[in-house]
């Protein structure tokens, strides 16, 4: 991943210093073509045609007159025009936020929506055997919802926050994903299924990974994303949907699980996954920022099958999202987590 931004950046560093040696160069020819600037009279110079001659000399002048007045009308229309394009370009930039986070999909811009878990590859049956990958089966989560919340500071454990998805978070037993970007908080919701509705190989990788300590549920979970639609960059940096990252490997992870209290009717298990606390993270997502307008991202959560007995691996829970424009995004309220 980090060639690819090495090479784009070598490639934009090549273009501004070709840029710039034109520049350059053409500065330099329009200089030696430039004729000196005598402060002598030119004898030399024929007379005008009109010399001699009042009336020819008066129409001249008149049409000298009308050609500067249609000159003048141009230059007034161009700059209206300019004026009314900024005062667009300025309207459009001062859009008011959106008031709630995002939408399911509509073909509009912040929404979401679930993607079929059969685009991300996972491990098949005798992958300890022949490393082939195959199609993942059906989500064992289906998605509530998607949000960005903009925030100074953003929120760890943010299933306390009266806000998330409306309130209304207590209805089910959920599973949630907090990863705590730079900017805020990019929250995805996903209902648990019962244990005994899980097919049975999932059910064993879910409860050891739910029954698990910190070291080995950071040893388990992964993240698999993928660009549906996007620039070649973004795909370039993020992968082809194949090659998931563990994500306690590269940056910190924190559990937090809640039966039902005083802030929630139903179960709750929350994994905060911190980005701003990694580096390397922090610059891939740089790149992805720059882009979210016009991008569709499709993100898979999935405990790895570490045994033979565990495999095929199998999506836990995946959501898309498209045409993020953050600047629209709401703020979170802030609020004394501690008090819930």
């Amino acid at each position: 991943m980090s060639f690819g931004i090495q090479r784009y950046i070598l490639l934009l560093s090549c273009l501004l210093v070709l840029a710039w040696i034109s520049l350059a160069a053409l500065a330099a020819d329009a200089e030696l073509s430039t004729p000196p600037t005598s402060t002598t009279a030119d004898h030399s110079r024929p007379l005008p045609l009109t010399a001699g001659r009042p009336e020819l000399a008066e129409k001249e002048e008149e049409d000298e007159v009308e050609e500067e007045e249609d000159y003048e009308e141009d230059e007034e229309e161009e700059e209206a025009s300019v004026h009314k394009f900024s005062w667009e370009e300025e309207e459009e930039e001062e859009e008011t936020p959106l008031s709630s986070p995002l939408h399911p999909f509509d073909g509009t811009i912040n929404s979401w929506s679930e993607p079929a878990a059969s685009m991300f590859k996972v491990r098949g049956t005798s992958y300890f055997m022949d490393r082939v990958k195959m199609p993942s089966g059906l989500s064992a989560f289906p998605c509530r919802g998607v949000e960005i919340w903009l925030a100074d500071n953003p929120q760890r454990n943010i299933a306390r926050h009266p806000s998330v998805l409306s309130g209304k978070l207590g209805e089910q037993d959920t599973f949630l994903v907090n990863f705590l970007l730079p900017f805020g908080n990019f929250v995805a919701y996903f209902t648990m299924t019962a244990d005994e509705d899980l097919p049975l190989h999932v059910r064993d990788a879910w409860v050891k990974f739910r029954k698990g300590d910190q070291q080995y549920r950071d040893a388990r979970l992964k993240l698999l994303p993928l660009v549906v639609e996007g620039p070649w960059i973004v795909k370039t940096v993020v992968g082809n949907g194949a090659a998931p990252a563990l994500l306690g490997k590269v940056v910190p992870l924190q559990y937090f699980f809640t039966d039902s209290s005083t802030y929630s009717k139903k179960s709750v298990f929350e994994v905060d996954v911190i980005i701003s606390a990694s580096n390397i993270a922090k610059g891939i997502l740089n790149v992805v920022k720059g882009n979210t307008k016009h991008l569709t991202l499709a993100f898979a959560i999935i405990i790895e099958a570490a045994e033979a007995s565990e495999l095929p691996e199998n999506v836990l829970c995946a959501f898309q999202v498209h045409s993020l424009h953050l600047d629209r995004c709401p703020r979170l309220a802030e609020c004394d987590l501690d008090c819930f």
